[in-house]
C-alpha cells in the first residue's frame, strides 16, 4: 500500500511544522508532499522556510508565498471584514520584513503544481484550486463544480490546501470516472476550531487494505478501473500553541491573530 503525507498552510508556525513532521516520521512515511503557503501569520516565517529547504520537501507554491516571494505587497487572500484585512495587512508587513531576498527567490521558484500517478490514476497537488492558485474549493462546491474542474486538469484526485479545512469528497463525473478531492487542513492555522496541527494521509491499495488503514473515511472508495482504491486520515498534533502565542506577541503581531491561534 502506498501512503503519501500532505500538509499545508504552516503559515510561519515552525512548532506546528516540527510536530507534525515528527508525526510523519513516526509513523513510517517516507512520502510527503506540502501543498503550499509556508509563510505568513506565524511568527517564524524563515525558520520554516530553512526547515523545508534543509529536508528537501518537495513544496507546492501558496499565494501567501507567491506574494512574498515577488513582494507583491500583498498575499491575494480573501478578508471578510475590515478588521481582518488589518490583520492581514499587519501579518503582510512583518512577514515580509524577515523574509529576505534570497529566501523570497527560493518561494517564488517553488512550482504551482506538481503531478504523479498511482496504478494509472493521475494525482496532482495544489495550493487553491487547479486554475488558480488562492480559489477556494470549500465544502459546499457542488459534485458538478468538482467533476468539471477535475476534468479541464486531467486529474483523478485532486489535493489542494488553502483552505484550512480538511476533507476528503468522491464523486462520479458525467462520463463515470471516480473523481477524488483531498483538503489537507492546516499545520500553523486551522479553521474548524481543532487547534492541533492538521495533516493527512493519502491510502492507495486494495479496498481491504485502505479500509483497515482508514475505517472512519466515508469518501474511501475505487479510484482507477483496476481496483484501486483511495483513502484519507486526518491526522491532529498537539504542539506547544502557547508558546507560539508568546511568539507572536514578541513579533508585534495582531491579538486577534494570537487569539485565532488558541480558538482554530
Amino acid at each position: 500500500m502506498r501512503r503519501i503525507a500532505l500538509f499545508s498552510d504552516i503559515h510561519g508556525n515552525l512548532s506546528a511544522l516540527d510536530a507534525v513532521l515528527a508525526d510523519v516520521a513516526a509513523l513510517g512515511l517516507e512520502e510527503r508532499y506540502c501543498l503550499g503557503d509556508l509563510v505568513g501569520y506565524g511568527p517564524d516565517p524563515a525558520g520554516v522556510v530553512d526547515r523545508m529547504r534543509v529536508l528537501g520537501v518537495p513544496a507546492v507554491l501558496g499565494n501567501y508565498d507567491d506574494g512574498i516571494g515577488a513582494r507583491a505587497g500583498e498575499c491575494g487572500c480573501y478578508y471578510a471584514t475590515p478588521l481582518a484585512r488589518a490583520d492581514g495587512a499587519a501579518s503582510y508587513a512583518f512577514t515580509e520584513s524577515v523574509v529576505d531576498d534570497e529566501r523570497a527567490a527560493w518561494l517564488t521558484a517553488l512550482p504551482r503544481e506538481r503531478r504523479m500517478t498511482e496504478d494509472g490514476v493521475r494525482i496532482l497537488l495544489t495550493h487553491g484550486s487547479p486554475r488558480r492558485i488562492n480559489e477556494y474549493l470549500l465544502p459546499d462546491r457542488t459534485d458538478a463544480q468538482l467533476a468539471r474542474l477535475a476534468d479541464q486538469a486531467e486529474a483523478d484526485v485532486v489535493c489542494v490546501g488553502h483552505i484550512h479545512l480538511p476533507y476528503h469528497r468522491a464523486l462520479t463525473a458525467d462520463d463515470g470516472r471516480r473523481v477524488h478531492y483531498v483538503s489537507s487542513g492546516s499545520v500553523g492555522k486551522p479553521k474548524d476550531g481543532d487547534p492541533r496541527a492538521c495533516w493527512v494521509e493519502l491510502l492507495f491499495g486494495t479496498p481491504m487494505e485502505v479500509g483497515a488503514a482508514a475505517p472512519e473515511d466515508e469518501a474511501a472508495g475505487l479510484a482507477g478501473a483496476t481496483g484501486l482504491a483511495i483513502g484519507v486520515r486526518v491526522h491532529r498534533v498537539e504542539y506547544d500553541v502557547h508558546e507560539v502565542a508568546r511568539a507572536m506577541r514578541r513579533a508585534g503581531l495582531p491579538e486577534t491573530l494570537i487569539d485565532a491561534l488558541h480558538r482554530a
